[in-house]
């Protein structure tokens, strides 16, 4: 096998962990930046919880003052009744009486539907609280892993360019120009390999002249995806 088949293999395997490394490098401030959204998204649950229960209360307290002063009302009016000088007098304090209490009805009727719904408020905001502690905690976890492991992977992708540099200072002149332009355009994707007469790239199939221009080490594109092509290790013509 021909060394520019050799270089071009060595190269995409470089290029592929480039690729890998700069992925993993940028696969940790997009955590960060999920776990953040998940963080704004909490506290803005929590915040409406908490002002949804907060109106709720008040609402209920709200009623129960007016069930209190109905009730008051009501007795101030009972003992008015007692001491009324008229029929029509004492006619219109029962019917008074009658309407508050109704009211009070239907009053006490809606207080007993908030004290649940302040129940169920709660249980959700107590719910919410904790999603709220979850998101927090995952963010600094995820926030302190990028942290651990930046360092490695900052200086591992400086090794490897530094490789792929080597690489490329020994690929044969009449391949550079060609790889220069594809692998500046197209990164891991300007390079494919062979893979039983076909391009690994795109899976066109390829010609007999185009494997045989590979095997006298020729530079070769494919002419479907545009990749550099070569052959694999140990490659032999049919």
């Amino acid at each position: 096998m021909s060394v520019t088949a050799s270089a071009l293999r060595e190269l995409h395997r470089i290029h592929r962990q480039v690729a890998d490394l700069k992925s993993q490098l940028a696969r940790g401030p997009r955590q960060i930046r999920a776990a953040e959204e998940l963080l704004e998204r909490s506290d803005a649950a929590v915040a409406a919880g908490k002002q949804t229960l907060t109106h709720t209360k008040v609402t209920a307290d709200d009623k129960q003052l007016q069930l209190r002063h109905r009730e008051d009302r009501i007795k101030d009016l009972q003992l008015k009744l007692n001491q009324c000088g008229s029929n029509r007098e004492y006619q219109a304090l029962k019917e008074q009486i009658a309407a508050d209490q109704q009211a009070n009805s239907v009053l006490s009727d809606e207080i007993l539907e908030a004290l649940e719904k302040i129940d169920e408020l709660q249980a959700q905001f107590a719910h919410a609280q904790a999603e709220r502690a979850r998101a927090a905690q995952q963010l600094d976890t995820l926030r302190a892993e990028a942290e651990a492991h930046r360092g490695q992977l900052e200086s591992e992708l400086q090794r490897v360019t530094a490789e792929l540099a080597a690489a490329e200072r020994a690929l044969p002149a009449d391949f550079k120009a060609e790889y220069e332009r594809l692998a500046r355009a197209r990164g891991e994707s300007a390079l494919a390999q062979v893979d039983d007469e076909t391009c690994s790239s795109c899976y066109q199939t390829l010609t007999t002249q185009t494997i045989n221009d590979l095997v006298m080490a020729r530079p070769v594109v494919c002419r479907n995806c545009g990749a550099l092509l070569y052959l694999p290790e140990g490659y032999e013509q049919r």
